[in-house]
């Protein structure tokens, strides 16, 4: 049996962070809150515990099944994925633009200018 990869804690933090950007107002107030205290603000289990009147395992619970059911979300729904290509896009885009802005600079007047629809050149 291979073993897994190891995950990378920040990068698996971030992707909840995302996923409960995108699909916190599905759960629970309840779920949606200690998400956001123990991703958002660094909250521990027992802090969180302590805030719900709960146990230290009822709040790892409490987050772990939140966490479980945004990502069947993602799974069904794509909608983080496909946020993440568009800022891909974008980002891509965005480099092209300021090459086109750069060689723009070198060239004369209005050669290779970048105009926008609307814009008198």
């Amino acid at each position: 049996m291979t073993p897994l990869p190891p995950t990378d804690p920040t990068a698996s933090v971030a992707r909840s962070q995302r996923l409960l950007d995108v699909y916190g107002a599905l759960l629970t107030e309840h779920q949606r809150e200690a998400c956001r205290l123990h991703l958002d603000e660094d909250w521990s289990f027992a802090e969180l515990a302590e805030q719900f009147g709960c146990s230290r395992s009822a709040a790892h619970d409490l987050v772990r099944r939140a966490i479980v059911q945004l990502e069947h979300y993602e799974t069904r729904l794509g909608h983080a994925a496909e946020l993440a290509r568009r800022d891909d896009v974008e980002a891509e885009l965005r480099r092209r633009l300021a090459r086109l802005e750069r060689a723009g600079t070198s060239q004369p007047h209005g050669v290779g200018r970048v105009s926008v629809a609307g814009e008198d050149a």
